[in-house]
């Protein structure tokens, strides 16, 4: 598919909603210039979604919709903005950049200097935040900063529930939080550990954050 083939209309225009539509269409032209060619893929997937949204009666391109092809990586629009698009089309879309920022069990066994039957163990006892696939386990890397596990990690893993979406994971750890303050900063969880702070103090933190995400 390409862009050519988003369809037109072909009433006159006569209203501020075929201007407000024509500009999208122009946003969309040149956010399309910029999207990085290992993620092409995913925005052609973007695209038929969008006209299968639009062919069961949803009316023409939204300014929604455009904003939601910027944040499956067409830009840099935050993920947790509001969208025109279905949920299931962004869950699609999340967990499809999430796996492409995974390593498998092999590679974290190098990475850790461990075996990869270790490895397999931990994910399972979910000391290490993993996602089992048909593949086997997947574990997203966001955990492991500059290819290392921060001391401690293994008690904030426990704290996280196996069923929550990795990107909110990925927020929270990496977002500051007023439960761990260091010298009057508020740091992220990941933060927190770097700097020598309590993993169980960390745990609560991530623990309260992901109870109360909508």
């Amino acid at each position: 598919m390409s862009i050519a083939q988003l369809p037109g209309r072909a009433a006159p225009r006569n209203s501020r909603a075929d201007d407000a539509a024509a500009g999208s269409r122009e946003r969309l032209l040149a956010l399309v210039t910029r999207i990085d060619a290992e993620r092409l893929d995913v925005a052609e997937e973007l695209f038929e979604e969008i006209l299968a949204h639009q062919e069961a009666g949803t009316g023409r391109l939204t300014v929604g919709e455009v904003d939601a092809l910027a944040r499956a990586g067409v830009s840099t629009a935050a993920i947790g903005a509001p969208t025109a698009l279905p949920a299931t089309t962004r869950g699609k879309l999340w967990e499809r950049q999430m796996a492409d920022r995974s390593a498998t069990v092999s590679e974290v066994a190098e990475m850790l200097g461990v075996t990869a039957a270790r490895i397999r163990q931990r994910c399972a006892a979910g000391t290490l935040i993993a996602q089992r696939r048909s593949d086997g386990w997947h574990l997203p890397r966001f955990q492991f900063p500059e290819d290392r596990e921060p001391r401690g990690w293994s008690t904030v893993a426990r704290s996280v529930p196996r069923t929550a979406p990795l990107l909110l994971v990925e927020r929270v750890l990496t977002s500051p939080s007023a439960a761990l303050v260091f010298e009057d900063e508020d740091l992220a969880p990941l933060d927190w550990l770097a700097r020598g702070g309590d993993p169980a103090a960390a745990a609560i933190a991530v623990d309260d954050a992901l109870n109360r995400l909508p």
